[in-house]
Order: structure tokens, then sequence, then C-alpha cells
């Protein structure tokens, strides 16, 4: 059984090897510590600190997901996630945002595939990665 810590590494770790995730969040704690599970779990991690430089480095190579921190400053995660949806070429990326808000009601509306409650055990939200990544065809689109 594991804890709230401990990676949860399977035998498909190896076949998402290829998988990229882009990690937003202003908190370096938290994109230091969802980088080390991701990478543990076979994943390809970059990693931003608000949406303005996420949406940069999409437009460098782009992600299979993109796991956003909702409230940062200079570009929030709900304006990240309407300009990928408003951009044909990115539009198909799966969106989940993060926030520490205990109603995600109260963020409006946004463009995003799934909304997860911070902190969250990351068992969990490795398991909502791979639904959304498999719901894609697990291909970049």
């Amino acid at each position: 059984m594991s804890d709230d810590t401990t990676p949860v590494i399977d035998g498909a770790a190896i076949a998402k090897a290829t998988k990229r995730i882009l990690i937003v969040d202003d908190e370096m704690d938290i994109t230091a510590v969802y980088s080390m599970l991701f990478e543990l779990n076979g994943f390809a991690v970059t990693t931003a600190a608000n949406g303005r430089q996420a949406f940069d480095l999409i437009g460098q190579e782009r992600p299979d997901i993109v796991l956003s921190d909702c409230m940062m400053p200079v570009m929030d995660g709900i304006e990240l996630a309407r300009l990928l949806r408003s951009d044909p070429a990115t539009a198909g990326i799966p969106i989940i945002l993060m926030s520490a808000l205990p109603d995600p009601d109260k963020l409006g509306t946004s463009e995003h595939d799934l909304f997860v409650q911070k902190p969250a055990k990351f068992p969990a939200l490795l398991r909502a990665v791979e639904g959304l990544l498999n719901a894609a065809g697990g291909s970049r689109t």
C-alpha cells in the first residue's frame, strides 16, 4: 500500500517514457516534488512558473498533457487553458487545473478537462493524468 509520498511505479512506466507533461506552478516546491514523482513514473517533465512562460514553452515543444495551478502571477492557469483551447494546434492537449480554493465554481468557466483540489495525493493525480492520456488515445494531437 502506498502513502502520499510513495511514487507509484508499475510496469507501464516504461511505456510512458515518451509522454511529456508540463507542470505549471509558481510554487517551486510543488513543481520540484511533482517533477520528481512524474519522472520516477516514466514521464518527461518540463516546468514553468506561470502561464505566460508555459505558453511560450508549448510553442517550442508541445507536451502531451498540462498540469497547471490556477492562481499564478503574470498569467494564471485559467487564462492559459483558454489560450490553449482557442488555438487549433493546441486545443487537443488535455489540461488539468489545480487550486487550493475549496470551490472550483468560484474560478469561473475555463477550458480544462479536469479540476483537482490541492493538495493532491500523487497516486490519484497520476491516475487522473493516465486517464486523460488514455482518453486522448495516448497520442499527441
